[in-house]
């Protein structure tokens, strides 16, 4: 007997580490267990170590049944259903235990969660105020609670706890910034923020967060007078603390103290203690309300070199560099620093595009072909990226690898027209550079069924006016390509040309003057179609005036000279 109950306190004393039963009653009573039962508990006790949660309820319910008034049989049982999910069964065991022993903190402690799982949060809440209480100075414990109570969407019910924590045991500033950022975040009412604030500052003066949050609030309903000095003493006296850096630099702006709020963006710029995010922010902000003025202009590039020169390896700030730096053309510097981003986040495919966009820019088409390879490897199914890679080829004139790299775009497009008409464009282009007209036709047309864009039309009945091929289906797209984008004079010489070819000289002649109309200064192209098409109408002298007008624009002389050539021996 003697050596089971040493065994048995020795495993009680295992549990009790784990918040399980501490069988003071099992051990300690002044009547002795009978052997069956201490046999039946230590064969529980054998049941949970192995994690055979059912076998240990049975063996524990029947030491429950044998001994009713042991408290620490039902907590074990209660704890056992509570984990397994049984709540009413659990509550009911765990209310005979605390019913038997009010004073146990840890049968509060579960009867509070299994409380909570069941949706009555006040009642919870008194468990765990006396859980709490037994541990006066572990705001871990504290913090427990009120998450378990945050996990459930119990704002209030966790705020309550944090106050009974600071009214029945002890001021904190840790628990009443707690509370400041409960209810921050938390959806219910609270009245009295104000009044809150003011009683943090006069609780616990040191603590910056309490004066921030009363000139935060001042700001927010515009009141500068009131809020800029506030900001300004947080400055004086706590140098470091940089969220009133940031908001005095924002009070500053608004009320025009422009020198003022540029000087403090330098000090936050160069700080470690402002979070890269918010130096974006002021960045964004500020190319978007001083990009047309000069001056502006430089304290931003100012601002961004320095930000890069603190954080040169943030993936954020250069990809938002990297944008800056490619609308100013400095397609090199954006290049650099997007491979940096596409190192750090190999996984952005915002970045990724940004980056085979710039290397495509830059013509470097071996660097195109090389990086939209990898890119396809971690995002194969991202035609954006074949596309890229297609074009890379085209330029080099491998025009079967292209087409290979269009259709693989292709084939992994989903539901995304435009994304199709690229791809079928793009092909078009390659199978008529590879000597493949017909097949160029059909993916011109596949295109277009995709997105009706005026551009492709225009193309497309260019290229069959030029071959001289279905001149029909050309006027058709060329109609609507000019229909869709009037006045626009490369549609309207397409539109000559096709009227030319069809021996509608006149009609011809309307479109290709008009067209001229159009353009800042005169186009070798333009003018030797209107020479061909005068010729056509027997205007054979003003036809040689446009050909050797079109020469002096930079037209082809060796094609020119030819109609001079043969304009001359038909007047001789």
């Amino acid at each position: 007997m003697r050596n089971i109950l040493s065994y048995i306190l020795i495993i009680s004393t295992l549990l009790v580490a784990g918040g399980c039963s501490k069988l003071k009653n099992v051990v300690s009573s002044e009547a002795p267990f009978s052997e069956s039962l201490q046999r039946e508990y230590f064969e529980g006790t054998q049941h949970l170590l192995k994690g055979d949660k059912e076998a240990a309820y049975n063996s524990f319910l029947r030491c429950s049944e044998e001994e009713p008034e042991v408290a620490s049989f039902h907590y074990d049982l209660g704890k056992i259903d509570y984990e397994l999910g049984r709540m009413e069964s659990a509550l009911l065991q765990l209310d005979l235990a605390v019913n038997l022993d009010g004073e146990n903190d840890w049968y509060r402690y579960y009867r509070g969660r299994t409380l909570v799982a069941i949706g009555k949060f006040d009642e919870a809440s008194k468990d765990f105020e006396v859980w709490i209480s037994k541990r006066p100075g572990d705001l871990e414990a504290l913090r427990e609670c009120t998450d378990i109570f945050l996990k459930e969407g119990e704002g209030w019910n966790a705020y309550n706890l944090l106050v009974f924590y600071e009214e029945e045991i002890a001021l904190n500033v840790d628990v009443r910034l707690d509370r400041l950022s409960l209810i921050s975040i938390s959806d219910f009412k609270f009245n009295a923020f104000e009044d809150f604030i003011d009683q943090a500052i006069k609780d616990f003066p040191e603590e910056p967060m309490f004066l921030y949050h009363k000139g935060a609030l001042a700001a927010f309903v515009k009141d500068y007078d009131r809020a800029i000095p506030i900001f300004e003493k947080l400055r004086l006296e706590h140098p470091y603390f940089m969220d009133a850096a940031l908001d005095l630099e924002s009070c500053y702006s608004a009320v025009g103290r422009e020198e003022d709020a540029y000087n403090l963006k330098l000090v936050i710029f160069k700080s470690d203690n402002v979070r890269v995010v918010d130096k974006l922010s002021i960045l964004k902000d500020f190319f978007i309300t001083g990009h047309l003025q000069k001056d502006k202009q430089e304290e931003f590039v100012n601002l961004l070199e320095i930000s890069i020169e603190e954080h040169p390896q943030d993936p954020d700030l250069l990809h938002y560099a990297s944008l800056y730096w490619y609308n100013q053309r400095d397609y090199e510097r954006s290049r650099d620093a997007l491979k940096i981003v596409v190192r750090e986040k190999p996984t952005s495919i915002d970045a990724v595009i940004d980056y085979l966009g710039v290397i495509y820019d830059l013509k470097d088409w071996e660097g195109l072909i090389e990086e939209g390879e990898k890119a396809s490897l971690i995002f194969p199914l991202e035609p954006i990226i074949f596309l890229y890679i297609g074009d890379g080829y085209h330029s080099l004139k491998l025009y079967s690898k292209a087409i290979s790299s269009y259709k693989n775009g292709l084939a992994v497009t989903l539901d995304s027209p435009k994304i199709s008409a690229a791809l079928q464009n793009a092909l078009a282009f390659s199978y008529r550079d590879g000597g493949m007209k017909e097949k160029s036709y059909s993916a011109f047309e596949l295109s277009l069924a995709f997105e009706a864009s005026p551009y492709v039309m225009n193309n497309h009945a260019f290229f069959l006016a030029t071959d001289n091929h279905n001149l029909q289906n050309a006027l058709k797209w060329s109609t609507l390509a000019n229909e869709m984008i009037p006045d626009e004079p490369n549609f309207m010489d397409t539109q000559a040309l096709i009227l030319h070819l069809l021996v509608r000289n006149s009609d011809a002649l309307e479109w290709i003057v008009a067209a001229q109309t159009m353009l800042s200064s005169p186009d070798a192209v333009f003018l030797e179609r209107e020479g061909d098409i005068r010729y056509s109408l027997g205007e054979y002298a003003r036809a040689n005036e446009l050909w050797e007008s079109a020469i002096l624009a930079g037209g082809g002389k060796k094609r020119l000279n030819e109609k001079l050539n043969r304009q001359n021996s038909g007047n001789e």
